[in-house]
C-alpha cells in the first residue's frame, strides 16, 4: 500500500473504533472506574468474524478522506 492508502485504511478503522462500544467501553473500565473489567464486544478474538473485519476496512463513502 502506498502511504496515502495506509493513511485512508487508519482513518477508517479510527473511525469505526470511535463508532463502536469496545473504545468507550475501555475507557469507562480503565479511566472512569479505575480497574474494573472491560466487557468487550465480541468477548473474545474467536468470536471476530471476517466480515466484521472487513466492515472496519470497508471505504467510508462521503466521509472518506481525503488527501
Amino acid at each position: 500500500l502506498s502511504m496515502d492508502e495506509c493513511m485512508r485504511m487508519e482513518f477508517r478503522i479510527l473511525n469505526r473504533m470511535l463508532a463502536g462500544h469496545d473504545f468507550y467501553e475501555g475507557i469507562r473500565a480503565a479511566i472512569i472506574d479505575k480497574g474494573s473489567t472491560p466487557q468487550w464486544r465480541p468477548a473474545g478474538i474467536d468470536d471476530v468474524s471476517a466480515a466484521e473485519v472487513d466492515a472496519y476496512v470497508a471505504p467510508l463513502g462521503e466521509r472518506e478522506l481525503e488527501l
